[in-house]
């Protein structure tokens, strides 16, 4: 379901230590501490646009150069697989959003430097066994676990790093971060257009947010008393 590892250019620093006796004699220096060397700067391409049902809008991803143009590049290809959510199986750094009536296109971030983890549109498709042929309902909006810097200090940018819940509309417009320093999503729940939920840990503490998505604001924060011995 998840987990990538995408490097990210770290300072390399060594340490010495130097000692001296009482006759100024050195002692031997300790063995220098070096974090990993920095890797060389991620190549980016574009992925495939493809229509977001029920919108004029199109959307693809901003993708690491080596991954091949094909369909598993189509951001929808999961979406319909796993019900309008999934992690991605390769990096994404951002994504580009065309309205095909205006012919005007965005990016959904300011910069590529980050990494989104998980993508999910809502509300999620409901079907009824009844009517199989029945559309899904349209997307309103989106919410994106991303990954804004190396928080743990590895080197990479992966699921160990502290997460931001960034909230935008169908279109990739009015993007807004909700919740930054998150270390674990447990659920997202989709109870209206006005009412969405998310459950997530932060420091071994659990808090339920409930979010407005259209002022794209948390309403309010509860943290979970679940006893001492739960993280």
């Amino acid at each position: 379901m998840k987990r990538f590892f995408i490097p990210l250019l770290v300072l390399v620093i060594s340490f010495s230590t130097f000692a001296c006796s009482r006759n100024i004699i050195p002692q031997s220096s300790a063995p220098s501490v070096e974090e990993p060397a920095a890797p060389a700067p991620v190549e980016k391409t574009l992925s495939s646009f493809t229509p977001i049902a029920g919108t004029d809008y199109l959307m693809a991803g901003i993708v690491p150069i080596e991954v091949t143009r094909d369909s598993s590049l189509n951001p929808f290809e999961w979406i319909n697989n796993s019900g309008y959510s999934s992690y991605s199986s390769y990096a994404t750094y951002n994504y580009v959003f065309f309205n095909a009536q205006t012919e005007e296109y965005h990016r959904l971030l300011p910069d590529n430097n980050s990494v989104i983890l998980q993508t999910a549109g809502f509300p999620q498709p409901v079907y009824d066994p009844n009517d199989p042929t029945k559309p899904a309902p349209p997307i309103e909006f989106w919410i994106f676990n991303i990954i804004k810097a190396d928080t743990n200090a590895d080197g990479f940018f992966d699921y160990r790093d502290k997460l931001t819940i960034g909230i935008s509309d169908v279109s990739g417009s009015n993007y807004t971060e909700l919740i930054q320093n998150v270390d674990v999503i447990q659920s997202q729940y989709y109870k209206d257009p006005s009412n969405f939920f998310i459950i997530y840990n932060v420091n071994e503490k659990n808090f339920i947010a409930r979010v407005n998505p259209i002022t794209r604001t948390v309403v309010s924060t509860t943290e979970m008393d679940l006893g001492e011995d739960v993280k």
